[in-house]
């Protein structure tokens, strides 16, 4: 990239970036950050990454190990709270007042909305927003989306440019008129192929067991797993109707949940109420849980909302065969009984059904294993750094 045509009058000074996002605790967005401030930061540029929230979740401890400023937003806080909201607000000028960054790239909806207006105050010239899901397809109520509808329209206004992680996201824009098309481009996320590493089975296996001990599982059991935060969108409420459904068919399935979150104990009440304390486990935060995934026979992604999900592409490059409902990015990177099987959200008798198919089957687990794995190659982070590159050297 030439610097030139991001700063033309510091041409002998880094470049200054920050990324602002909601949260510290890892997932999707927070994969996309790092992978973006590791890059930038090894070739130079001044990178800096503003977090809200929290300050032990597992993107800090990332960042820390590399070259990047961090900066703590006590009130930038995923649930709307107007007096924290409106500081976070004051907290984002003063921030970009403070280290003057050539690109502020925002991700999430509520710093992609207020982030927008406050680093314009500020001065800040190229505003940048990646769309990881976009909001208005969340089960919102009328109020609710008439609110976000309204701060994504005024927003816009702000930003230079919008990077959706899927087509469905850019069409969701669309619909709803938030910005002209020729201010979004598509770049899909992406992993590092060459360099993501899994355990062998068995050893995955072991070590899981390791983390529910009084229990134990076969290693002959079905391993049936999923990564994702404990929330709402996720739809792990109907996961677990879906494993309540297959056990009574299949009594060694074993439901692994990997993840943390505000859905913990209203899960956990479904699993005792319906019995299944030995077939379901939530497991709880695991340090680089895709190492893991080959523990698994069957990946599920159960959402009812998602951007374009990272554990769904790890899951096809570990060869392991999926059933996602299809929603957001999911169909992108899903084609139905080619490369995984596909099916309605909140349809947990579907997804009992298929899952059942997948586990009986073995030569169906086999065939879209071969496809999936061939397919996850499209989904490089190479590709990924060099397309983002591209819109961080667009004219403001």
């Amino acid at each position: 990239m030439s610097e030139n045509q991001i700063r033309p009058d510091k041409k002998n000074q880094p470049i200054k970036i920050l990324y602002i996002v909601t949260q510290s605790e890892w997932g999707g967005a927070q994969t996309y950050v790092f992978d973006l401030a590791y890059y930038f930061s090894k070739n130079n540029w001044q990178v800096n990454v503003a977090v809200g929230e929290d300050r032990n979740g597992e993107l800090i401890k990332r960042l820390e190990k590399i070259n990047a400023g961090i900066f703590f937003m006590n009130n930038l806080k995923r649930k709307i709270n107007m007096w924290s909201d409106i500081n976070a607000f004051f907290d984002i000028i003063k921030l970009c007042r403070k280290i003057k960054p050539d690109i502020v790239h925002l991700n999430s909806s509520k710093s992609g909305a207020m982030g927008a207006i406050a680093a314009r105050i500020a001065g800040i010239k190229k505003i940048l927003y990646t769309v990881h899901g976009f909001v208005l397809n969340e089960d919102l109520s009328f109020f609710k989306k008439m609110f976000y509808l309204a701060a994504e329209r005024i927003s816009a206004k702000f930003k230079n440019h919008f990077i959706c992680v899927s087509e469905f996201d850019k069409k969701s824009l669309l619909k709803h008129k938030i910005c002209r098309t020729d201010k979004i481009t598509v770049i899909y996320n992406g992993i590092d192929l060459e360099n993501i590493k899994f355990l062998a089975q068995d050893e995955a296996r072991i070590k899981l067991n390791d983390l529910i001990p009084d229990r134990g599982l076969s290693m002959t059991d079905y391993y049936i797993g999923t990564i994702a935060h404990l929330y709402k969108n996720k739809g792990l409420i109907y996961l677990i109707e879906a494993a309540r459904e297959t056990i009574e068919v299949e009594p060694r399935a074993k439901f692994l949940i990997i993840g943390e979150g505000e859905e913990k104990k209203r899960l956990e009440k479904l699993i005792d109420d319906y019995k299944l304390n030995e077939n379901v486990y939530l497991l709880g935060n695991v340090f680089n849980a895709s190492q893991y995934l080959k523990a698994f026979d069957i990946y599920v992604l159960a959402s009812i909302k998602e951007g374009l999900s990272y554990s769904l592409i790890e899951a096809q490059t570990a060869g392991i065969p999926s059933v996602a409902t299809a929603v957001g990015g999911s169909p992108e990177i899903v084609e139905n009984n080619k490369t995984g099987v596909l099916v309605a959200a909140k349809n947990f008798n579907k997804l009992g059904i298929e899952i059942i198919n997948l586990i009986q089957n073995k030569g169906k687990r086999e065939e879209l294993t071969k496809n999936s794995v061939e397919n996850a190659k499209k989904f490089a982070l190479k590709r990924m750094i060099e397309e983002t590159e591209k819109i961080y050297n667009l004219k403001a």
